[in-house]
């Protein structure tokens, strides 16, 4: 953002942002031009992650960094870095993170990082603590199970580069099987 003169002093604004948030930025301005509790007003947001504030006698400048979305949960609503939820105004196109709340253990995160960092075109993962992980990308409808996930990614991984590769329609995909898996096609 750019440096407003104050009265008295000049007053700068630093946003740390991984990714483009126009909306962020919008709310940010409104508020800094005719709210004196800045500070305040930005704690306040959802999809801040940190906010220093630092004064010299000719300025105030302000250090705002915002949360990384890394899975959806719905429209709006992100899993941050740290698998807390919060609320953003920008829509991001990323995978949807279905997860019981009692379900969401070390374990469980692990493995969805590790699946998403994986899979090419993730569109969904669905957890239960039932059935384990169910994954869709624009390719398949996986069910993964709760077990060895390591080699049921690598195979995942594997059986869409084939299908992609291929230029094949979806499939559905059950690796839960310890001597192999099914497709339907």
């Amino acid at each position: 953002m750019n440096i407003v003169n104050n009265k008295l002093k000049k007053i700068e604004v630093k946003l740390m942002l991984s990714s483009s948030c126009e909306i962020c930025v919008d709310e940010l301005k409104k508020s800094l031009y005719r709210d004196k509790y800045f500070e305040t007003y930005v704690k306040n947001k959802d999809w801040v992650k940190g906010f220093i504030q630092t004064t010299t006698k000719q300025k105030i400048t302000y250090t705002i960094s915002l949360k990384e979305p890394v899975f959806k949960i719905n429209n709006n609503i992100y899993y941050d870095e740290d698998f807390k939820k919060f609320f953003m105004p920008k829509k991001f196109n990323l995978p949807v993170l279905l997860v019981e709340k009692s379900d969401l253990k070390s374990e469980v995160i692990e493995q969805a990082k590790l699946i998403k960092k994986n899979i090419k075109n993730l569109e969904s993962l669905n957890y239960s603590n039932l059935s384990g992980w169910q994954v869709t990308t624009d390719k398949a409808i996986v069910k993964m199970g709760k077990s060895d996930i390591v080699e049921r990614v690598k195979l995942l991984k594997k059986i869409t580069d084939n299908l992609n590769q291929n230029n094949l329609n979806v499939v559905n995909l059950d690796l839960r099987y310890q001597q192999g898996y099914v497709i339907k096609i």
